[in-house]
């Protein structure tokens, strides 16, 4: 008998399509890479709550998993002559969300609180 919800992932998906189609994250267009950045801001913010009461592991892990949702539709859905401006702008927001992590890492409410304002 297979555990509680892994049946999905042991069965084959979308066997007539290309290997590479099959595994690895598809190129969104524009309007689909905004609203999942939207998606993913909206989350990160949403950790406040996970940082009221103390689950720092969850925050830790939440924060990576959004982030790196993040880092990869700013910048890698751009044209090449935009990334460049990109990425001084979003190396501002990485580095506070570095910072959030940190925080996190070290169990610092009022730390971490900082960096969400």
């Amino acid at each position: 008998m297979l555990a509680t919800g892994t049946l999905n992932s042991d069965e084959p998906r979308d066997l007539d399509l290309p290997y590479k189609s099959r595994f690895f994250l598809q190129p969104l267009t524009p309007t689909q890479a905004a609203q999942r950045a939207k998606e993913s801001a909206k989350d990160i913010v949403g950790v406040k709550s996970l940082i009221d009461k103390k689950v720092w592991p969850y925050v830790m892990n939440d924060l990576r998993l959004k982030a790196e949702y993040l880092r990869n539709t700013v910048i890698d859905f751009k044209p090449k002559d935009e990334k460049k401006t990109l990425k001084e702008l979003t190396k501002k927001l990485f580095n506070t969300i570095d910072d959030l992590d940190h925080a996190a890492k070290i169990k610092s409410t009022p730390e971490a609180e900082k960096y969400l304002v």
